[in-house]
């Protein structure tokens, strides 16, 4: 196995606690939730997931040096992950990206840069295209608000845009940025502050050369308040677009001209319980919602609603993908035809206080969904068990199977790690 990215750099100062950015407060918030509640050890799940077994495959580990919170897509063979890194100084993230082949060998083992500008580029995403890719994160090169930047790169590892493409500047903090493929363009979204209170959802298409067809965006229509943290995918003749608003879980439809086909919404999820991060995918002939939940106290669940192209639910009720007595959140998921994979993480608590974050031991769990059935089921996996970190874990597939990417701290600094999973069936 080839480390993609395990050369030293110059050590650095390490900020206190890791960078802090205004959008993180809440995905903080459900990380360091276990230094005040303490968790029965007993799952409620029936029965213990299965080890996928396999190497963990070093994505980028860089000794004094923040490698951290990586995402995947797949051209159909090799992986591309994309991460954000100070290597170049504590305060000063950029984006770094290499190639995973399917035999898990790193094809760029100094990293490809995305993005190198000035101040902070983080929290990023990645798209497959026709024949390239397209990356998106959030910009601070003005350092006047968070901008959303993209750059085009070839499945070859060559990037077509070194300086990025300005997609939403110079208007108030936009962040999270998500980003799909339709068969013609790509379609960015994000949350955008509003001149009010809380935040908006917003859009806007790229073309395959790089030209931003919607310069003043789309704004996503929505009663005043707070819309956060968008997911989006393609299928079938539409986007379905998603988010968390005011503890429930909302979508709406967006056709490849930029027209919302659902200008009130359609909600998911009551926001009774405090759902929220959702993720979403196309798989088969439906839409996979999948979102973290508290169904009841102690239990924790991650949770999820098959929705027909119509953007009508099929499920009268939502499904549960897993369910615990232990802190489960931020999932992710991916469909390959008839298999979907979800992953989240689990806290892992000793039952002691904990005075730190390296205290703060997680599990990579994944579970692969039967949508099929009329009762919704699940196979569950362990992907990466009991380690220091462990987070914000992603994951696709390359048609074959499906690589899960997640940020791993067991070494006092961030390294981003991977692991090949494959169908049950």
């Amino acid at each position: 196995m080839t480390p993609i990215n395990t050369h030293r750099s110059p050590q650095s100062p390490r900020p206190a606690g890791g960078l802090l950015r205004p959008d993180r407060a809440n995905i903080l918030w459900l990380i360091i939730i276990s230094f005040i509640h303490s968790h029965d050890p007993v799952r409620v799940w029936a029965g213990e997931p299965r080890s996928v077994g396999g190497p963990e495959i070093p994505i980028s580990v860089l000794k004094g040096a923040e490698e951290e919170d990586p995402v995947v897509a797949s051209d159909g063979k090799n992986y591309m992950v994309v991460w954000q890194t100070n290597r170049k100084g504590a305060d000063n993230y950029d984006v770094y990206a290499a190639r995973v082949g399917p035999d898990g060998k790193g094809l760029d083992p100094q990293g490809i840069p995305i993005s190198t500008a000035p101040s902070n580029q983080i929290f990023t995403d990645i798209a497959r295209g026709d024949g390239q890719y397209l990356i998106v994160w959030q910009d601070l090169r003005s350092r006047q608000s968070w901008e959303i930047y993209g750059a085009r790169l070839r499945f070859d590892g060559k990037v077509l845009d070194p300086d990025g493409i300005p997609i939403a500047i110079g208007r108030q903090n936009a962040e999270h940025p998500q980003v799909a493929w339709d068969g013609k363009n790509f379609l960015v979204v994000w949350m955008e502050e509003n001149k009010g209170s809380g935040s908006d959802i917003a859009a806007a298409r790229i073309n395959p050369e790089g030209k931003v067809l919607d310069p003043d965006r789309v704004l996503i229509p929505r009663t005043p308040g707070v819309q956060t943290h968008p997911a989006l995918a393609w299928g079938m003749d539409h986007y379905l677009i998603v988010w968390m608003e005011q503890g429930g879980i909302s979508c709406l439809r967006l056709d490849p001209s930029g027209k919302v086909l659902d200008p009130n919404g359609i909600v998911l999820a009551r926001p009774s319980r405090g759902g929220g991060y959702p993720s979403v995918a196309w798989g088969k002939d439906r839409f996979v919602v999948i979102w973290g939940d508290q169904p009841s106290s102690p239990a924790h669940a991650i949770s999820g609603v098959r929705v027909r192209p119509s953007g009508e639910g099929v499920d009268v009720k939502e499904f549960r993908v897993a369910i615990s007595s232990r802190l489960q959140v931020l999932p992710s998921v991916s469909c390959s035809g008839e298999a979907c994979l979800t992953v989240w993480e689990e806290d892992q608590s000793t039952g002691r206080p904990r005075r730190s974050l390296m205290e703060i031991i997680r599990d990579v769990r994944g579970a692969f969904i039967d949508l099929e059935k009329e009762n919704v089921t699940s196979n569950e996996v362990m992907i990466a068990p009991k380690a220091v970190g462990n987070h914000f874990a992603k994951v696709a597939s390359n048609g074959q199977g499906f690589l899960v990417v997640w940020k791993d701290y067991r070494t006092g600094t961030a390294a981003s790690l991977g692991r090949f999973v494959t169908s049950p069936h």
